[in-house]
């Protein structure tokens, strides 16, 4: 299964881990930066493994994630491919989680 991303998704995987580069160090950065890429490896193969998120059963899409230490990686599965939408820190409050995924494009 092929494997697509929002540029939203791009973008806060290089903030995330720059900002762990600078505050925790280059090895923390590059381990979550590994565990993320081994998490949308994983997808290919089994595309169905995240669980459905509750907060978002009201939109026309099913939405799942895979957690990764405090973040969830948003994602929905298409017929041929899988596109993930976001990073989402589970510490922010969860009402702009909705405003978030209406951005993405």
């Amino acid at each position: 299964m092929e494997i697509r991303s929002s540029k939203l998704f791009k973008r806060q995987v290089a903030d995330l881990v720059c900002y762990l580069k600078v505050t925790f160090g280059k090895r923390i950065a590059f381990r979550v930066k590994n565990e993320i890429e081994e998490k949308v490896f994983l997808l290919k193969l089994f595309p169905n493994m995240g669980t459905v998120e509750s907060l978002l059963e009201e939109e026309p899409l099913v939405y799942r994630y895979l957690v990764i230490k405090h973040n969830k990686i948003l994602y929905t599965v298409e017929e041929n491919y899988v596109f993930i939408h976001l990073l989402w820190d589970c510490r922010r409050d969860p009402i702009h989680l909705m405003d978030l995924i209406k951005e993405v494009d």
